[in-house]
């Protein structure tokens, strides 16, 4: 499995060290099973608990387990409260490993803490602390004072990554920016009539789907709406669809788009771009959420539009384009994690990815580390987290 780790965005930003300064402790082969266990669970309910991480959890008796559970939906229980309620009182005396340090706070739900306390767990291996200050390290200090065995780091890289978009969320205060685009072998997003259908072959679309699950919302500039009518759903592997965005400078939604005519399914949002004061308002008629960033230049406005979305949970986005849209968060350094998606195809003319105002010099341009390449049939996509340039 590629470990990724907290994107910095050109600060000296988060890492997994200042997550979890735990010294790391030693594990056998049964504890890294079991944490594997816990992870899988984790990631299989990525996208469904937001804003709330996605965590696994695995109760063992003498090698032997006797319950697991994943974060449910924003309001339900914890991956912890679902494992134990599955052990029953075959909780007491067993060994709880769990991907996220448990949480010592009453939110939508009681703390988890006091869960795993009431049910007599004896030992609890947590594998990264909770960079949320609500947590921070006060859970693992609870289960501690009342006797319970605490052991960090194992598999620590590995379950910062599954929540690499809430650390980042819950520590700045602002969304997460996964910028997707899908490119041509010469960088072009459509061809020279604009059509852009399909560039890449159904085996990276599925990925895509696959980001879309994880994310709490999609979103497109509002050219690629009105070019394409993209659905913007999910069509594998999850229930419910993530919140739709549409960037704009005008209040206008095409009446005929996709966007405009299922408003209704799920939560629909138009960000607009307009010296205005910094506002939400809701159209009665169709649904859509009109949120006011109160600034007309697209840097600013876009900056402000990732404060709106955290403070509506909204903590991460996939932004999949057009090109301005990508141009001006790349330009802006507001984007945590690139996925660029290349079809086995040379068009020679048609409609650039990206085109920033003013470009950057070959010694100071945006580079991206923890890369990812991988193949799927003639196409292939590179992913990382971008390191933007001295400013």
């Amino acid at each position: 499995m590629k470990v990724y780790y907290l994107p910095s965005n050109n600060e000296s930003g988060l890492n997994i060290e200042t997550i979890d300064r735990s010294v790391m402790e030693k594990f056998n082969s049964d504890d890294y099973r079991y944490m594997h266990l816990a992870l899988d669970d984790a990631r299989s309910a990525k996208g469904r608990t937001t804003p709330n991480p996605a965590v696994g959890a695995v109760v063992v008796v003498k090698n032997r387990i006797v319950g697991r559970g994943a974060t449910a939906e924003w309001g339900g229980p914890h991956a912890e409260k679902c494992a134990l309620k599955e052990a029953g009182a075959r909780a007491r005396g067993a060994t709880m490993y769990v991907t996220l340090e448990p949480c010592p706070h009453f939110g939508k739900t009681p703390p988890c803490t006091d869960a795993i306390i009431a049910a007599g767990i004896k030992r609890v291996v947590v594998a990264v602390r909770d960079p949320n200050p609500l947590v921070a390290g006060k859970g693992i200090s609870q289960l501690r004072r009342h006797g319970i065995v605490v052991s960090t780091g194992l598999l620590r890289n590995e379950a910062a990554a599954v929540n690499e978009d809430f650390f980042w969320a819950i520590t700045r205060q602002r969304a997460y920016i996964t910028l997707k685009l899908a490119l041509t072998l010469d960088g072009r997003i459509a061809d020279s009539t604009g059509a852009s259908k399909w560039i890449t072959a159904p085996a990276l679309r599925r990925i895509v789907h696959d980001l879309r699950r994880t994310h709490a919302a999609v979103a497109v500039g509002s050219g690629t709406l009105a070019a394409d009518d993209p659905r913007l759903t999910v069509r594998c592997g999850r229930k419910a669809n993530p919140a739709r965005i549409v960037f704009s400078s005008v209040e206008a939604v095409p009446p005929q788009s996709y966007f405009y005519q299922h408003a209704w399914e799920t939560r629909s949002i138009a960000v607009i771009r307009q010296k205005t004061e910094r506002r939400i308002t809701t159209d009665t008629a169709s649904g859509i959420e009109f949120w006011y960033t109160g600034s007309d230049d697209p840097a600013l406005s876009m900056a402000a539009f990732t404060e709106i979305a955290f403070s509506q949970n909204i903590t991460s986005v996939l932004v999949e384009g057009g090109q301005k849209i990508a141009s001006v968060l790349l330009e802006a350094g507001l984007v945590n994690r690139i996925y660029l998606f290349y079809g086995n195809r040379i068009l020679g003319n048609g409609t650039d990815g990206i085109l920033t105002t003013s470009g950057f010099p070959v010694a100071n341009c945006i580079t991206l580390r923890e890369r990812e390449t991988r193949l799927a049939g003639d196409d292939f996509y590179i992913t990382g987290i971008p390191v933007f340039p001295a400013r």
